[in-house]
């Protein structure tokens, strides 16, 4: 579906103009996510289809996809989420017309498997290793998991990258700010996954220690009452839930923020990381979260165990009682920020593109 940072990515692709670019989406909506309706740019378009709900939020399908590829014409075709219907469709289709494709991914595996979960999703992954041309792996972590997974299929390294532009200058905005609060911000799904449920205890266990700390949650989600029920009485003026907000007013709330907690059991990458860096905060993620390689542990953030509430106490403590420490955490995040803009985006994509469509020079 037309997320906001991924079409930031196709745009900078697009504008680059070294690739000629068309982009299918199975869905123009989705039940879990709540973004206001996306502008379609001309080189985009929606395909027409249902999701068939008993199957998942993810289980696209789109009888048409077929027909779309043909048309397209292209010379290399990126798909993602290969447990899709349509996906399935689209990966078959382009092997048996031995046409050069890519799978785009994520860090697999979060839920365990039966014995039959295992052997569904062996066949579902059937495609990738049959007939992929190669692997855009998103992250450090997803590439290794990707080539033991399929040996045989090159792996390139194609972490997700939106604009980060605007949180860089609403940290600079923030820059003098004489606040009272040390404010804490988690943004995304209010769900068991993210390890909100780990946030709320340890900030429950230092609450005592650090009392200018206030937590902010920014989302919503199926277990959001029930994380309201954890928070104490006595802390209930310094727990915020900020409920959903659109993709424009997120940079002045990450400007408000002193630090960012993700907290994942699992994310397969969690690009609230990235606009975390382009924000200049000091950062701290959980071993289980893929876009943890733009955290380095000491350096501008922390690295803690997934589930783990004191040891993501203990992290937030150290912040907490230190503002010489949060500052030069979110110095170190500044400049990380600038290795992570589209432009690098759009150069790994040009490189993918270029090494299996370019023969080389002689």
């Amino acid at each position: 579906m037309p997320s906001p940072y991924q079409q930031q990515l196709f745009q900078a692709l697009h504008s680059d103009g070294r690739l000629r670019i068309r982009v299918l989406y199975y869905t123009c909506k989705a039940l879990d996510r709540n973004w206001d309706d996306p502008r379609i740019s001309p080189y985009e378009q929606v395909l027409p289809g249902k999701t068939i709900r008993w199957l998942g939020c993810s289980a696209h399908l789109n009888p048409t996809v077929a027909g779309a590829l043909q048309r397209e014409g292209s010379d290399l075709f990126v798909l993602s989420d290969y447990s899709a219907p349509t996906t399935q469709i689209a990966m078959r289709w382009l092997n048996r017309r031995k046409r050069k494709w890519v799978f785009w991914g994520e860090i697999p595996g979060f839920r365990r498997r039966t014995n039959l979960g295992n052997f569904m999703r062996d066949q579902l992954q059937r495609p990738i290793a049959n007939g992929a041309s190669a692997i855009a792996a998103i992250g450090s972590e997803a590439v290794s998991v990707y080539k033991a997974l399929f040996p045989n299929v090159p792996v390139f390294n194609v972490p997700y990258f939106c604009d980060l532009s605007t949180f860089q200058l609403a940290s600079k905005r923030r820059a003098g700010e004489n606040r009272s609060a040390i404010n804490i911000l988690f943004s995304g799904q209010l769900i068991e996954r993210k390890g909100v449920d780990v946030l709320i205890r340890a900030f429950i266990m230092i609450s005592d220690r650090a009392p200018k700390l206030h937590l902010k949650l920014l989302g919503i989600g199926a277990d959001v009452e029930r994380f309201r029920k954890l928070v104490p009485s006595r802390l209930t003026a310094r727990v915020h839930f900020l409920g959903f907000r659109q993709t424009d007013a997120l940079p002045k709330i990450f400007a408000q923020a002193d630090i960012f907690v993700l907290p994942s059991l699992h994310d397969g990458w969690g690009v609230v990381v990235n606009e975390a860096l382009g924000a200049g905060l000091p950062i701290i993620v959980t071993d289980c979260v893929g876009a943890r390689e733009l955290v380095e542990h000491g350096s501008n953030g922390f690295i803690t165990r997934a589930g783990d509430a004191d040891s993501l106490a203990e992290a937030l403590l150290k912040l907490a009682q230190s503002a010489h420490l949060r500052s030069s955490f979110g110095f170190a995040s500044a400049e990380r920020a600038k290795q992570w803009n589209l432009n690098e985006g759009v150069r790994r994509w040009v490189e993918l593109s270029s090494a299996l469509l370019v023969p080389p020079t002689q």
